[in-house]
């Protein structure tokens, strides 16, 4: 019968979905508005900092919050808050200080960080166990799928029409968001009684008891740091200065989103013995992505690197969440998986705030090379921690076996 025999699923997926765009759409809109009103690299990273300073601050409080509050109430009041600040946002756009932007920006990061993992902990109350991997591979692909249209329309209608624009469209996809989770009728989680504290620290124990977790959601957090953070940065300076414009800015990012959707499907039929080696080989290849941008590639080349880059993301992560479901108490897997994020973007904003000091320092050809590298090097040094080849808890010695 298939994904089609659950309604629900397919109701709340759909509306992720619009979030989705929404989450892409913003980003793109608010740098682009950024650089139309005199910024530069500073005030880009700035903008783009504050995204992930949010996400680093409230992912953590959203993944306790998944285990105690029904999650459609989650989502409602997260895509509501975002849809009316945005909506709110663009009708004062004309008059608004251009610092208040990365404000906003922070706010609407808080309700995706509420929102995500809600989301993900409410997929396996609304599938049967045996089309999770089904339903999780839909949801990644309308995630992917999502950040092609975001990214295009928020660079098209910024080109065409006008930030105001961009900003009442992403506000009125995530009012449909909410709309589609109104009134859903889920279980409200059961609580332990513990208290928030109790409840994170239970999540980081469960990944102490695995070095490999933390190995990989530590190499992860470093990739985020130095290739996202120094590509994301300067995507939009270089696509103005060699690549064509604000469009080729667009165009990149969703090459990059386009280059995602094989991934996912290569990572849902493939079943290699060393799903970890697999992973982070893979992984390597986003070292592409801040390489592109160091040399003077033309734009086709440019966007086939991003799309090689978001073939690894995708690649790697359809393998890693399989992982974390397999290997992690059921009990405690909300909150890891929330604390992956976390780990994830934990040092993001670090990266986004040092970009611009580092490429006046030493240029921006020097940066993108150095990013590329450490990119390629720490996915190797990752495979040196037992359990990361496999993905799994090492095999007992013989040792151990026979105590």
């Amino acid at each position: 019968m298939g994904l089609r025999a659950h309604p629900r699923f397919l109701r709340v997926w759909v509306g992720q979905a619009c979030g989705a765009v929404g989450d892409q759409l913003l980003p793109v809109t608010v740098s682009l508005y950024v650089l139309s009103q005199g910024g530069g690299v500073a005030e880009v990273s700035l903008v783009l900092g504050a995204r992930a300073v949010a996400l680093v601050l409230c992912l953590l409080a959203g993944g306790v919050l998944a285990d105690r509050v029904r999650r459609s109430r989650v989502l409602l009041g997260a895509d509501w808050f975002r849809g009316g600040l945005l909506l709110a946002t663009a009708a004062a756009l004309p008059v608004l200080p251009l610092l208040v932007m990365p404000a906003v920006v922070a706010l609407v990061a808080a309700g995706e960080a509420l929102s995500r993992p809600a989301f993900r902990s409410m997929v396996p109350t609304l599938l049967p166990g045996d089309m999770l991997e089904r339903g999780n591979a839909l949801v990644s692909a309308a995630q992917r799928s999502a950040a092609v249209l975001g990214a295009l329309a928020g660079a098209a209608v910024v080109t065409f029409v006008g930030p105001r624009a961009a900003l009442f469209a992403a506000g009125a996809v995530f009012v449909i968001s909410g709309l589609t989770v109104l009134r859903l009728n889920d279980n409200t989680p059961t609580s332990l009684g513990r208290s928030m504290l109790a409840d994170a620290a239970a999540g980081v124990q469960a990944m102490r008891e695995r070095p490999w977790v933390l190995a990989v959601m530590s190499t992860a957090s470093v990739h985020l740091m130095t290739g996202a953070a120094a590509a994301l940065t300067l995507l939009p300076l270089i696509a103005r200065d060699r690549l064509g414009g604000d469009l080729a800015y667009g165009a990149v990012l969703a090459a990059m989103a386009i280059g995602a959707l094989p991934g996912l499907v290569l990572a849902g039929r493939w079943r290699p013995k060393a799903k970890g080696t697999a992973s982070m080989c893979v992984l390597s290849g986003y070292a592409l992505v801040p390489l592109s941008l160091a040399l003077p590639l033309p734009l086709p080349a440019v966007m086939a690197c991003f799309a090689i880059g978001g073939f690894a993301v995708e690649f790697f992560f359809v393998y890693w969440l399989s992982a974390l479901q397999r290997n992690i108490p059921g009990d405690v897997l909300g909150k890891v998986l929330a604390l992956d994020q976390l780990g994830a973007f934990a040092l993001l904003p670090v990266g986004y705030l040092l970009v611009g000091p580092v490429v006046a320092a030493i240029g921006t050809t020097p940066t993108l090379l150095g990013a590329a590298a450490v990119v390629a090097a720490t996915s190797a040094l990752c495979l040196a921690i037992p359990g990361v080849a496999h993905f799994a808890d090492p095999a007992p010695t013989l040792e151990r076996a026979h105590d």
